[in-house]
């Protein structure tokens, strides 16, 4: 299957609405990759898959309503590639070597990023997520004005969620300063978030900056998504800033998936009894997050005082264009595996099946190119990455 082919078809996969990471995860590990997870939907295959999961689990892996939309997007993947295209988006999956670095640190990768703007936003050297509550006090606003333009002085990327609030306070700072910023919205890009935030979308793109999404552009906002969208925040970060968060902010979430990913967070204490910061107290209590005490302090602690790295840009396309070297520094099991997953993804019993080696022989050989960065785990399944996924 060409690439070009497999990368059309895994995108539709990803926009059919039900499929999140692990059951499309599930499907690449039953089918290999998303182009025969179409075919065994329109040749009957899926249904007996779904019979089999049935007796396992004592339920269907997906609703009905998920199947319909499955067996709509089998029959014409590429028209919903061209809905994407027609709006201007550009989009990157775990096949593309210009699939921001920082996202492959999740257990489960977004299956696809649509974006607008400039792509390279999402891999600069420097990142810093600042969040916090879509109701601020003055005094929360003006401090996440500050710390997005000292971030801006150290030449950091700005992340946040383009909410109201701290977020767009953030957001809008950092354009104000001259930096760059990338906005992460919890809906389809036909549906960004409030109306209010227009001219700021608009800004931060001719800034420089990005407006991404991990949704097909007609998805409209619900309870789930804002969660899924904070971890993309976390993850595209190198550290995250809390300004204000009452108890039940989504900038909660944010902080507990960075200190997942071993991200450092910062939180700027609060006053006992304020309800603007309820939750920063509880993460200060329950949580191992530094407090946030000053600018010049959270400079040092990111260390950023010093001169940038010597880190390159991860621009689209970027890569080692041929596999040959990396492949021939692996022994002729791993080599093996590894030639298999450069096709597509695939789970462990496929490899198994495909590569004709004993399960531990291949179970060991995805721990080695695990570690070594070169495979990526996408739920049971596992995706070229590092040298492998260059093209």
């Amino acid at each position: 299957m060409p690439r070009d082919a497999e990368r059309v078809a895994w995108i539709a996969l990803a926009s059919v609405s039900g499929i999140g990471e692990e059951t499309f995860a599930l499907l690449l590990a039953a089918f290999g990759d998303a182009s025969n997870t179409f075919r065994a939907t329109l040749d009957g295959r899926l249904d007996e898959w779904m019979a089999d999961r049935r007796r396992v689990d004592g339920r269907p892996p997906f609703p009905a309503r998920t199947l319909a939309a499955l067996r709509e997007a089998a029959h014409d993947p590429a028209d919903r590639m061209a809905g994407i295209e027609a709006l201007g988006l550009w989009s990157f999956t775990p096949l593309d070597s210009g699939y921001p670095a920082r996202l492959r640190d999740l257990p489960a990768p977004p299956a696809v990023i649509h974006g607008l703007g400039d792509p390279v936003a999402l891999s600069r050297p420097r990142a810093v997520g600042v969040v916090g509550t879509r109701r601020p006090t003055p005094a929360g606003r003006l401090l996440a004005a500050r710390v997005a333009g000292r971030l801006v002085e150290c030449r950091a990327t700005v992340v946040s969620g383009l909410a109201v609030g701290i977020d767009g306070a953030a957001h809008a700072a950092t354009i104000e300063h001259g930096g760059t910023t990338v906005g992460v919205i919890g809906a389809g890009h036909c549906r960004p978030g409030p109306r209010a935030h227009d001219r700021l979308r608009a800004e931060v793109i001719r800034s420089g900056g990005a407006v991404i999404s991990e949704h097909h552009p007609q998805t409209k906002a619900s309870k789930g998504t804002y969660p899924r969208r904070n971890r993309i925040i976390a993850a595209l970060s190198d550290a995250i800033v809390v300004v204000e968060a009452p108890r039940k902010s989504g900038a909660l979430t944010t902080a507990k998936h960075a200190l997942e990913l071993g991200r450092p967070v910062f939180v700027a204490p609060g006053r006992v009894g304020d309800w603007s910061t309820e939750g920063s107290l509880s993460l200060l209590r329950e949580t191992p997050v530094r407090p946030f005490v000053g600018l010049d302090e959270l400079t040092e602690d990111l260390g950023y005082f010093s001169s940038l790295p010597a880190a390159t840009i991860n621009k689209p396309g970027d890569g080692i264009a041929d596999r040959k070297p990396a492949l021939a520094l692996l022994g002729p099991s791993e080599r093996a595996v590894a030639e298999r997953i450069c096709v597509g993804p695939a789970g462990l019993d496929l490899l198994v099946a495909q590569t004709g080696l004993p399960p531990g022989v291949v179970s060991g050989a995805i721990t080695l190119l695990l570690m070594r960065g070169w495979v990526q785990a996408h739920g049971p399944a596992f995706v070229a990455a590092g040298p492998l996924a260059a093209r």
